[in-house]
């Protein structure tokens, strides 16, 4: 072909003649990428030549390229609009306006027809009837797309947005109707770029077309890494790692509206930083473990025996516990791990951290009871474990508690003395904070599972729909260690970059889901469910039924003198060794609590006894 405006023969050169079946043809995704990626500029109207466009002309002797559309173009055009001249075609670099639509060409667009003895422009739109624009040859369609150079107000079905502006539609199914911004969306893109290093991963994000239902329950129904919701369209676009199973809503990749802890008003100095690191952390050291004269011996109304002052050596939380008595303390219930500790003198099992012996005496203004003065109970109820239900989280408790006796309203000491304000690694970007309502749809995002209660507390963030169950944010330590593994192991919330490979824990040996959280060792590569961690307290379990869902905040082991029986007995779990239950002879299943006599193998059940 030979051009009036070129002095040379121009070549008809295809980009894609495999299409629409390059997607599935290249062995190599990088290598089609890197075939997408061509892009030049159009010698005539000076836009860019890109892969989509598939056809252009070019000259083997020099470097002028030019759009298939541009050369098809007449150099002359006789207009019944203004029938008394003749247009020619014509690269106008200013501002002009078109004499029958009245609107600025889109794009940029430099061409145009011109009436040299009048002054007066049409755009192409509009003596072509659109006719001159050559479709585009998309590899998320497999028919053409044709530009619609007007602009509508519509919703785009590549990302599932409202979009104003130019569209591209499929003139023979009519099934495509995509924004020109989308249409044009870069197949290789890093999200730092693209969100102002709001968001980051290590890899290159690939642009695909779908994310069919069969392959995210492959995948356990990963969220999208920045807005956390799910794919449930699988028909729109989104841009993935499949490597490291790292997936994006295409809205989201080029969005950088994002609140980060700089832009929130409220001082955060006061903030609660979590996960606490190991297990030798506790949130109320920071409160009450203030440098004073550490008294050897105490008298402490809580205990009827004197505590006297010592130094704990580390627990091994790799160690198996067998009858589920822990070294907890009798007022937080939490482990108590290399530091000071008060320890009962006639051996009672009960120990108090030191910073516990001085939690305050009461509780003004709490956010869920202002109404009343909460006052500090060592012991809530008469029966025997001291078992209660914490107001807050919902859990079952025999620590110590804050409770409002007149209105039977109870909360165990790190419900009642947590920091309002939290910044939490699982959702780094905003604060979170107590809330109380209503979260029925809702699930706790470290551990999948929903809210058992209806008022349930959870943390949560003000502007995403982003929820974490107290016990979850609280005692799931940062690392932790495991007897399979040498390296500790770390708290992760996401799948893992550059993982092999499915998921399985080296515990149980079942498969993992990794976009719940998980420990894992990063040298070992080895993971673990957080519910095979030897944590203590052990963490609540998936969501089974409404009472199992219940997590625990308990102290076992204490012992209790009670009728009918002439030994002691100890408050503890029943195990599969142990015999049925003396009052309604049922055997029992694990994580049952008892009253069991060490000495003659005597148990009954604790619902039992009590009545």
């Amino acid at each position: 072909m030979k051009m009036f405006h070129h002095d040379h023969p121009l070549t008809l050169v295809d980009l894609n003649p495999l299409y629409p079946h390059d997607e599935q043809v290249y062995d190599d995704e990088y290598d089609l990428i890197e075939k997408q990626a061509f892009q030049s500029l159009c010698n005539l109207c000076c836009q860019e030549i890109t892969f989509l466009h598939r056809y252009y002309y070019k000259c083997d002797q020099c470097n002028f390229l030019l759009h298939k559309s541009c050369a098809k173009l007449p150099s002359t055009l006789e207009h019944a609009s203004h029938s008394a001249h003749t247009f020619t075609l014509f690269q106008d670099e200013s501002q002009w306006l078109c004499h029958l639509c009245v609107r600025h060409p889109p794009h940029k667009q430099r061409l145009c027809y011109h009436c040299s003895q009048c002054e007066i422009n049409i755009c192409l739109d509009c003596c072509m009837n659109g006719a001159q624009y050559d479709p585009i040859y998309h590899p998320s369609h497999l028919h053409p797309l044709f530009p619609i150079y007007r602009e509508n107000l519509a919703c785009c079905d590549a990302c599932g947005k409202e979009h104003k502006g130019f569209f591209y539609i499929c003139a023979t199914c009519f099934c495509s109707f995509i924004h020109n911004d989308c249409v044009f969306l870069p197949k290789r893109s890093l999200i730092q770029d693209r969100t102002h290093n709001r968001f980051s991963h290590t890899h290159t994000l690939i642009l695909t077309y779908s994310f069919s239902k069969v392959d995210q329950k492959a995948k356990f129904d990963p969220p999208c890494r920045v807005c956390d919701n799910s794919f449930s369209n699988e028909k729109l676009w989104l841009y993935k790692c499949e490597k490291c199973r790292y997936y994006v809503h295409v809205d989201c990749a080029n969005s950088g509206v994002v609140k980060t802890l700089e832009e929130y008003e409220d001082p955060i100095d006061d903030a609660l930083h979590l996960p606490l690191l190991d297990q030798t952390y506790n949130i109320l050291t920071n409160l009450f473990s203030k440098e004073t004269n550490k008294t050897t011996r105490l008298t402490h109304n809580s205990h009827k025996h004197p505590l006297i002052l010592v130094n704990s050596q580390r627990n091994d939380i790799t160690m198996t516990q067998t009858n589920g008595v822990e070294d907890l303390c009798n007022g937080c219930v939490k482990p108590i791990m290399n530091m000071s500790c008060y320890k009962c003198t006639y051996g009672c099992n009960f120990v108090l951290h030191e910073w516990c012996t001085r939690l305050p005496a009461e509780l003004k203004g709490y956010i869920r009871h202002p109404q009343h003065t909460l006052i500090l109970l060592p012991k809530v109820t008469r029966e025997v474990a001291n078992l209660f239900c914490c107001s807050t989280c919902y859990c079952a408790c025999n620590g110590f508690a804050y409770g409002c006796v007149e209105c039977n309203y109870y909360v165990d000491v790190w419900c009642a003395l947590v920091p309002p304000k939290i910044i939490h690694k699982s959702h780094p970007c905003h604060l979170l904070s107590k809330t109380h309502k209503r979260l029925n749809k809702d699930y706790c995002r470290i551990c999948l599972s929903g809210f058992m209660h209806p008022v349930e507390t959870s943390l949560s963030c003000k502007g995403c729909n982003f929820h974490l169950h107290l016990g979850c944010a609280f005692f799931l330590p940062e690392t932790t260690r495991h007897k399979y593994d040498k390296h500790p192991m770390t708290l992760s919330y996401r799948p893992i970059e550059n993982h092999e490979g499915d998921y399985f824990c080296e515990v149980c040996e079942e498969e993992l889901n990794p976009n719940a959280s998980f420990y894992h060792c990063y040298e070992c590569v080895q993971s673990m469910h957080i519910n095979c961690a030897p944590l203590v307290p052990p963490p609540r379990k998936p969501y089974i039924s409404r009472w199992e869902h219940q997590g625990e905040n308990i102290k076992y082991g204490s012992i209790h003198k009670i009728k009918y029986h002439p030994h002691p007995v100890s408050f503890l779990k029943w195990t599969r060794s142990d015999n049925r239950c003396m009052s309604c002879h049922i055997q029992t299943h694990r994580n049952v609590r008892v009253l069991k006599c060490l000495e003659c193998g005597f148990i009954i059940h604790l619902n039992c006894w009590a009545l």
